[in-house]
């Protein structure tokens, strides 16, 4: 996530608006601190441009 949002030039508080989350739930997600929902992962996929899937691993 950090690669992305860097490669997207978007700081913590614009990732956070986007999605609707405060800045510090964006860095808990960002740093692992949080497994968070799928729900806010779909809404930080959108925020950055790249697909669910760049941020999920099927494990098999």
């Amino acid at each position: 996530m950090k690669r992305r949002r860097a490669d997207s030039g978007l700081t913590y508080e614009q990732v956070a608006e986007r999605v609707g989350m405060s800045r510090r739930s964006v860095i808990s997600y960002e740093q692992g601190q949080t497994l968070g929902t799928m729900r806010y992962w779909f809404r930080i996929a959108d925020a950055l441009d790249v697909p669910f899937s760049e941020f999920v691993r099927v494990l098999d």
